[in-house]
Formats: C-alpha cells, sequence, structure tokens
C-alpha cells in the first residue's frame, strides 16, 4: 500500500495544512475540559457577584475555544476531502491510463469485472484510508497521550481507572479485528464474482431468453448475492457487537468515576473535567481501533490496485522510432518469419509466416477455426507483438514505431462491433473526429449506411443506444465498416466485419472499396469464399501455418485445403437452393 502513498505527492501543501490545523483543533479540544472544570470552580457563594464575571471570563474563553474547535474541524473535513477525492480520482486515472497501455494478453489476466470493481470499489477503501488518516491517525495518539496528561494534571488516582481501561478496549477490538479482517478478503471476491454474473446477465440477455433459463439465471445471482450479503452481515454483526460493548466500557468508566470521586471526596469541577477527558480518551481508542480495522482492508485493495499497475507494458514506445508525418505512410506490409505464441500456450499461435502485399492491393485471409486469423490482424496495429521473426511497414519494423501513430494510420472494422452511446455521427467520427460532412456520407454510401441513415428522422444525429440495441446486426456492421473508411488510413483491416451482411450487400460494398479505395492495403479476413475471391493475392493458414498462397484460380489449383473449403461452401449453397 506505500507504494500508492507516492502518488500523493501533488498535495503535499495540503498534508501540511491538514496536519497544523488537525494539531491546533486537537490541542484545542483537551483544553475544553479543563475551562468546563474552572467554569464549575466559579459558581461560589463566598465570590459574590464576582463569581458572575469570572464565568462569563471563563465561559467567553471556553466558548472561543469551542468555535476554534469547530472551525478546524470544517477545515480539517474540507482538506482532507480535497486531498482524498483527489488522491482518488488521479489513482482512477492512472489505473485506468494503465489498461489502456498493457497488450491484450496482459489485460486480460484479470476478468473484466474485477478491473471495474477495482477501479471503484477497491480504490474507494484506499481514498477513505487517507480522508480517515489525517481525521484520525494524527488524531487519535494526541488525544489519548493528552488525555492521559490533562486528566492526571486534576487528580492523581482517578485516571488509573481511564487508564484500566484502555487494555480491555484494545483487547476486544483485538478479538473483533481477528474474526472481522478475513472477512475483507471474501467480500472483495463476492463482489468480483457478483459483477461477473451481473455482467454477464446484461449483456446475455438475448441467450438467456432464448434458451428460456432466465430461472437458472436468477438462481446463479441469488447465490452470488447472497454470498456477498452473507459475509457483510457477518460483518456488521461483529461490529454491531463491539459498538454496544464500547458503550459499555464507557459507562462503566463514568459510574467509577463518579463513585470512587465522592468516596474521595474529589470536587464535582474535577470529576466533570475527568469525565470529559475519559469520554475523550476512549474516543481516541476507538479511532485508532478504527484505522486498525481499515488498513487492513485498505491493505487488501491496495493490493489488488498494485496488481494491476504492475502488469507489464511490452508493448512500448521507441525513443529512438522514427516520426512520420501524415500522409507518408504508403502502406507496403511485410511478415518475415513470423513466429507467434500466447502466453502459457504449449504451441505457437502462429508458425513461421512470411507474405507481402503492395499499396493498392487487396490481401484476403481465408482458414479454419482457430487457425490464427485474428491473430494476424492483432499483430498489425500491435496489439500485440511477435515472438519471433518481424514485421515491417514501409520498410521499418513495427517495434520501431510509436503505437499511438502506426494505429492512427491503421483502421481496423473489428469482427466483433462495438458501438458507443451517442449519435451515429459521433460513433463514425470515432477514429476521426476531423472528418466532414462529406467525408461521413462518402464513407456512408460505400458501405450502403447511408440509406438507412437517411430515414432516420434526425438522420446522422440519430442516438444509438446504449450496446447499439436500436439497430439490426446488419446496420451496426455497415456503420462499422463505414467508420474503418472514414479514417483515410495507409492500412484497411476488416476482420470477418462482412459477416452479417446478405450477399448482395456484402458483394456491393466490396465493389464500392474496390472502386474508391486505390492506393492503400486492404486486408479482408472472411469465412465466406464469395468475399474473397475477387482479392489479388489470398492466404490459406491451417493450424497457424501458410498451406497456401495465391489467387482464387490458383489456389483452387494447386491447395487442397482452399478447395475443400470452396467445395463444401458450394455444395452448401447448392443444396440449400434445391431445399427451396
Amino acid at each position: 500500500m506505500i507504494k500508492l502513498f507516492k502518488y500523493l505527492k501533488p498535495y503535499w501543501k495540503q498534508l501540511i495544512a491538514v496536519s497544523i490545523v488537525l494539531i491546533i483543533q486537537v490541542i484545542t479540544n483537551l483544553f475544553v475540559p479543563s475551562l468546563l472544570s474552572d467554569m464549575i470552580r466559579c459558581i461560589d457563594p463566598e465570590l459574590g457577584n464576582k463569581a458572575i464575571i469570572l464565568l462569563l471570563q471563563k465561559g467567553g474563553i471556553a466558548l472561543l475555544a469551542v468555535l476554534g474547535v469547530i472551525t478546524c474541524q470544517i477545515v480539517t473535513s474540507y482538506l482532507s476531502s480535497k486531498i482524498g477525492m483527489g488522491f482518488g480520482k488521479d489513482l482512477r486515472m492512472i489505473v485506468f491510463e494503465k489498461t489502456q497501455r498493457v497488450a491484450l494478453n496482459e489485460f486480460y489476466t484479470i476478468p473484466t469485472a474485477s478491473l471495474i470493481n477495482r477501479t471503484t470499489n477497491d480504490i474507494n477503501q484506499i481514498q477513505h484510508l487517507v480522508m480517515m488518516s489525517f481525521r484520525v491517525m494524527l488524531n487519535a495518539p494526541i488525544i489519548l497521550i493528552g488525555g492521559c496528561i490533562m486528566a492526571f494534571s486534576l487528580d492523581l488516582t482517578l485516571p488509573y481507572i481511564i487508564v484500566g481501561l484502555i487494555p480491555a478496549l484494545f483487547g476486544l477490538f483485538i478479538i473483533v479485528g481477528r474474526h472481522i479482517i478475513p472477512l475483507f478478503k471474501i467480500m472483495q471476491t463476492n463482489m468480483d464474482n457478483l459483477g461477473t454474473v451481473t455482467r454477464e446477465n446484461l449483456t446475455g440477455v438475448r441467450v438467456i431468453r432464448a434458451f428460456n433459463t432466465e430461472e437458472q439465471e436468477n438462481e446463479r445471482f441469488r447465490q452470488a448475492n447472497k454470498r456477498v450479503a452473507d459475509v457483510n452481515t457477518k460483518a456488521n454483526v461483529i461490529m454491531g457487537v463491539a459498538i454496544p460493548t464500547v458503550d459499555l466500557l464507557f459507562s462503566i468508566c463514568i459510574i467509577l468515576i463518579l463513585y470512587f470521586g465522592a468516596t474521595l471526596g474529589t470536587n464535582i469541577a474535577d470529576i466533570t473535567a475527568l469525565t470529559q477527558y475519559s469520554s475523550r480518551i476512549m474516543m481516541g481508542c476507538v479511532m485508532m481501533v478504527m484505522i486498525f480495522i481499515q488498513v487492513p482492508r485498505a491493505s487488501a485493495s491496495a493490493k489488488r490496485i498494485n496488481e494491476i499497475l504492475d502488469l507489464p507494458e511490452t508493448i512500448l514506445s521507441n525513443e529512438k522510432v522514427k516520426t512520420y508525418k501524415t500522409g507518408e505512410y504508403k502502406g507496403k506490409l511485410e511478415f518475415k518469419k513470423v513466429t507467434f505464441s500466447f502466453a502459457g500456450a504449449e504451441a505457437p499461435t502462429l508458425k513461421n509466416l512470411s507474405f507481402k502485399v503492395n499499396p493498392g492491393e487487396t490481401l484476403a485471409i481465408i482458414g479454419g477455426t482457430g487457425s490464427g486469423k485474428s491473430t494476424i490482424i492483432n499483430l498489425i496495429p500491435r496489439f500485440y507483438d511477435v515472438t519471433q521473426g518481424e514485421i515491417l511497414l514501409d520498410g521499418v519494423d513495427l517495434r520501431d514505431y510509436n503505437p499511438s501513430d502506426l494505429r492512427k494510420h491503421i483502421s481496423l472494422a473489428s469482427q466483433t462491433v462495438e458501438l458507443f452511446g451517442g449519435t451515429i455521427r459521433d460513433n463514425l467520427t470515432y477514429g476521426n473526429p476531423n472528418a466532414t460532412q462529406e467525408d461521413i456520407e462518402w464513407a456512408c454510401k460505400l458501405a450502403c449506411a447511408h440509406e438507412f441513415i437517411s430515414e432516420k428522422p434526425e438522420g446522422y444525429d440519430y442516438i444509438i443506444q446504449k450496446g447499439a440495441g436500436n439497430l439490426s446486426g446488419g446496420q451496426k456492421q455497415r456503420l462499422n465498416i463505414a467508420r474503418a473508411l472514414i479514417k483515410k488510413p495507409a492500412v484497411y483491416i476488416f476482420d470477418d466485419s462482412f459477416s452479417a451482411l446478405d450477399f448482395k450487400t456484402d458483394a456491393k460494398i466490396r465493389k464500392n472499396i474496390r472502386e474508391n479505395i486505390t492506393d492503400a492495403t486492404i486486408i479482408i479476413v472472411a469465412q465466406r469464399v464469395n468475399t474473397i475471391q475477387n482479392a489479388d493475392k489470398i492466404i490459406v493458414l491451417d493450424e497457424g501455418e501458410v498451406v497456401g498462397i495465391g489467387t482464387h484460380d490458383t489456389l483452387l489449383e494447386s491447395c487442397p485445403e482452399y478447395k475443400e473449403i470452396v467445395d463444401s461452401q458450394t455444395k452448401f449453397n447448392r443444396v440449400k437452393k434445391e431445399g427451396k
């Protein structure tokens, strides 16, 4: 957890200020019972009218002290909140930016639901500790020690009652801590599980309803929810027992002070002051115990945050990178003996791949499920780095490019369509915020999306719901393709992004792209032969290896795997027509 405190550095001025104000507050607060004792001593018939003057004087000083304490509390609360909230905001930003930098294989080591929980709940726990630290950590020891000193300055006997109950109070919270601290780790795990179940149910609602498994999923959620509730209930019950026990000890302390004070003949002024000091000392003990309980909980959260911050950043910016100006990228792409393995995999996903594609050419990639098609696509924008070999763009190794600059000149229409809440225009210009209305309409016409967008009353300002539930699969995929086209990069990648389109629309979009984009490199990953048969070059993959490369006609003659794919799809289409 100490590693995270370095992010408090920007707040060092506020830290010093809150510490000074807090010390003033505590010291002033410790003198209030003594002033109250002096006020009681002023109530003496022998003093006559002078008693009223003294009482007003002492009362005025006590009132100023109380107002000073209140003012310091307000300032302390403001500064500690500003520090804690600022620290939490900075830490959330740091964690979020970290997740954007790590490679995908590192990113997926932590489940999405857990990442969300760590970025919210875990950082809140650390943020709460930071705020408590300045309100309590400095406060408690001074109150505890200072209260004892002030109590003994009034009486040398009765304060031993207070001191004698302190070990009992700490003993109580040690017992409570042993039972409640282990529950904190269980709480975090249970919250992760609940987040996972909730997320899966919300994103998979169509599948759940299609398979009529609502009751099964309800039971799954009920169990995860019950585990969270049970652990939290157990923790609250333990704390619920501890708090009344503290009140009992405090009441016993007051009773003993009153009893022995009366027995020993201690004056009422000192007894009153001692009861006030006893309440402050007890409060100091309680505050110290609160920190004692909160630190392990925050430590568990800090460990989970550090797991994110300690993820290795294998995709790094090269300081010696050649910086290209916009427009200098040509799009010549070459794989040289590329091998790639996922961490912990028994065998490489890609093995010794070598091929080249020039600007103006269309390269198609086809193969069976798990053959490595999408892995090739993920290597080009450096979502992963190659294990062996090299990938060259315009003759320069991808690892010698700045990743963010490289990705500005690569456009990806992914297999899974991700549209964000907002207007159609916002989604289309996601990769090119400076796109004009002419650029937007040009791309949408190529992607056959302009027609259905124009039918919307709001046109390009039509609001897309969260998850794009108000669009069909084909509409989402056409917007996905249009978004890639608007970027106008050197390399276009279409990762099975025509699969939800009918054959007619598929053919029309590919024809539009072929006729209007002639100077860029186009890479298409597809399962349908019809989508790729007009490509300049087709690569056939099988278990991560290139088993064929050439045009559609040459592969039919030279590549049995490609011919098998073509025959299977031709036979399927023939059977489908005969069935009709």
